[in-house]
């Protein structure tokens, strides 16, 4: 299939798995729990995504241009532990920033985004959980009450508009992140090339808070490599990206196949996480 390319580093995506889950590690959470689909994080979760939000910053300072301006924004799963996931990335990125005294960016915006949520499998919920998670989500952010280092990007539009059918097989949860990832990759893209000079305009960064499932799959449509990936709490895969193939854009989300070529540096990295 025919390669078109792009500029090079003009969108760059960080995937990261939220951190560790309450239910994970207290078995009774979920017996008194008014939502247990939708665990918090532990203590651990919450200094996870902090360590991995500098680590980002690192990465950042090494991949920013002079010449460019860097815009980033968090695309988050509804459930909770993803959201507050992006809260403490943010927050890691920020005191980073403070203690390195960098000149990057520090102004994040955030949106929910229900094609990144969990897999809606049998084997994890035994009924389906409520669409009322994503706007009571939404509402959260807006009034600040999770994600207030963050503005909600109200422009952004999202993917999928409600949660998948329950239940959700593989290949269709497959499809879905790819699908996702491919329609998030084509706005940035549509952004830059309306800039007057794309060499001289905008560097995207998307920032992708999922879950195991979902970096597996974003593994697996930026890599192209099939089989099982270990994906610990608060890993974080980079990946920049090449070129489009000369798929449709109206397959986008039918087909696991993905329509962008990217180069992915790091992949399921938790080496920064040595003590949680």
């Amino acid at each position: 299939m025919e390669k078109i390319p792009l500029p090079v580093g003009c969108v760059t995506c960080y995937f990261v798995r939220h951190g560790e889950r309450i239910d994970h590690i207290d078995n009774t959470w979920a017996q008194r729990a008014q939502t247990p689909y939708d665990p918090p994080l532990t203590n651990d979760g919450h200094m996870q995504a902090q360590r991995t939000g500098a680590l980002i910053h690192t990465l950042e300072q090494n991949a920013a241009s002079s010449t460019q301006r860097t815009e980033y924004l968090v695309l988050t799963s509804p459930f909770l532990r993803c959201v507050q996931t992006s809260e403490e990335l943010c927050r890691g990125f920020h005191r980073q920033h403070t203690q390195m005294q960098s000149s990057l960016n520090t102004e994040w915006q955030v949106a929910v985004e229900p094609g990144l949520c969990e897999v809606m499998s049998e084997n994890y919920f035994a009924e389906p959980v409520p669409d009322s998670l994503i706007d009571q989500r939404i509402s959260d952010i807006a009034s600040k009450k999770v994600c207030g280092n963050m503005a909600y990007d109200t422009t952004y539009t999202q993917v999928k508009q409600e949660l998948p059918t329950y239940p959700e097989n593989f290949q269709d949860m497959m499809a879905r992140f790819v699908g996702t990832l491919d329609y998030t990759t084509s706005r940035q893209i549509d952004e830059i090339l309306a800039q007057a000079d794309v060499e001289a305009g905008v560097r995207k960064v998307v920032v992708m808070v999922t879950h195991g499932a979902g970096v597996g799959s974003l593994l697996w449509a930026t890599t192209r490599q099939p089989g099982a990936h270990t994906v610990p709490y608060c890993c974080l895969t980079q990946a920049q990206i090449v070129a489009r193939t000369s798929q449709p854009l109206s397959m986008f989300g039918t087909t696991r196949i993905p329509a962008y070529q990217w180069t992915v540096n790091y992949r399921a990295y938790s080496e920064h996480l040595p003590n949680l």
